[in-house]
């Protein structure tokens, strides 16, 4: 009798940047090596996104998987000696070379939260490192419904070291790190949705600047879901509904 073959035969074995048995879960197969420069790269790529940083995409960050690990080591030395970015091919005095320099240089400030994010550890996601940065700047935090092992992970003492040590580096190139402010006790929590627009804002953010005492938070805490159609249909609004949070328009604050 023939032996049955099954679509998994065909995975690969190994790793083709480092080489190592991959491991297969049933969904995704990944490469265990933890200094494999295929797995920082992505680690590299996503902290890019979480920086929202422009031109500067997973192929330009490939070659610094060699000797960094996240994307705010590779802030730190593109800004510190950008002469040495010619070894990743970023050859000083060309026009690729200042494009990449200046995405960082003009990152002026930047929310606590996504420095741990940019740190690159796995699996922590916005909503751990927001309660992280509220933990940092001397709020109470709530840990609810996360994982406690990343948890515990980020409340060890040499990774807080480590995200002290990279706001202290930033804010010494005059990047100012936004640190989590507690809300007044007359403060509204919201939760935003849609876009304020058609009420008169360019940006949510300057929504919120036109009435101080209200301040992002979770579907958890918010006091009203705002948002810019009450007849939407999102995941927000339905959330909005079962926990009993009430919804507003940007308009009927405008009111």
């Amino acid at each position: 009798m023939e032996k049955q073959i099954k679509w998994q035969d065909f995975l690969p074995e190994k790793c083709p940047e480092c080489g190592s048995k991959l491991e297969f879960d049933g969904v995704h197969l990944t490469c265990p090596n933890t200094e494999c420069p295929g797995r920082i790269a992505k680690i590299l790529a996503h902290g890019a996104g979480v920086l929202d940083l422009k031109n500067v995409g997973g192929q330009r960050l490939k070659p610094f998987a060699r000797d960094f690990r996240n994307i705010i080591e590779v802030w730190l030395f593109s800004v510190m000696e950008p002469s040495a970015l010619g070894e990743y091919g970023l050859e000083p005095g060309t026009r690729l070379h200042e494009i990449f320099v200046n995405s960082f240089l003009n990152i002026k400030s930047i929310p606590y939260e996504k420095v741990i994010q940019g740190l690159g550890y796995e699996n922590v996601g916005k909503k751990l490192s927001i309660q992280i940065a509220k933990e940092h700047a001397g709020q109470e935090p709530d840990f609810t419904g996360l994982e406690r092992a990343l948890v515990d992970k980020l409340h060890d003492p040499m990774v807080v070291s480590t995200i002290k040590d990279a706001v202290m580096n930033l804010e010494e190139l005059d990047v100012t790190v936004d640190r989590p402010v507690a809300p007044k006790k007359d403060a509204i929590g919201v939760v935003l949705t849609g876009s304020p627009k058609a009420f008169g804002f360019a940006t949510k953010k300057e929504f919120l600047t036109e009435y101080p005492n209200l301040f992002e938070t979770s579907m958890n805490d918010a006091d009203y879901l705002v948002t810019d159609d009450m007849n939407s249909t999102s995941g927000k609004m339905k959330q909005a509904e079962k926990k009993g949070v009430k919804i507003k328009t940007y308009g009927d604050f405008t009111n």
